[in-house]
């Protein structure tokens, strides 16, 4: 359990879990728990529907110990949805001395994104190439049209019975 022996049972169940996960599995089932906990201890007057975070009290140093336990979760795991999860639970602290960690992974998963739809676009261009139907009714087709791009493979894969979660 926490260190914190004065911690909530919840909090210190959640801040435990944080600490030993490893992967996303570890963590879908709770970590929606950790923000509305943040957002507790943030505002007496948070209401999360959930009777057994609404019966918790969340004190300030346990909402920076789980901050802290989001913090370090993120050096364990590169896989984008883990890395989110904890992301997203850091966006609930509104701690502006995050904005060194924000810029440094929206850099990365940026520069992710713009290889990642070029790889996308290249794939289209070359159904289109071999007589697949993408880029239906389109004037021009660019490697700048990330949205486009991404909607046109998912339709692709969706006529084809691959659902790509997301």
């Amino acid at each position: 359990m926490s260190d914190n022996p004065r911690m909530g049972e919840l909090t210190s169940r959640i801040v435990q879990k944080i600490r030993d996960s490893k992967d996303i599995d570890d963590i879908k089932d709770w970590i929606w728990m950790t923000s509305d906990l943040i957002r507790k201890a943030d505002s007496s007057g948070f209401h999360s529907g959930f009777e057994e975070i609404d019966r918790e009290e969340v004190s300030l140093s346990e909402r920076n110990e789980l901050r802290e336990a989001a913090l370090q979760a993120l050096s364990r795991n590169s896989d984008p949805h883990f890395v989110g999860a904890f992301i997203n639970v850091l966006t609930c602290t509104g701690d502006h001395d995050l904005l060194p960690l924000y810029v440094e992974y929206l850099t990365k998963y940026l520069e992710l994104l713009k290889v990642s739809n070029h790889i996308v676009f290249s794939i289209l261009l070359g159904l289109g190439d071999i007589g697949e139907q993408v880029f239906e009714g389109v004037r021009s087709r660019c490697v700048v049209d990330v949205e486009r791009n991404v909607k046109e493979a998912f339709e692709f894969l969706r006529k084809r019975g691959i659902i790509v979660p997301g």
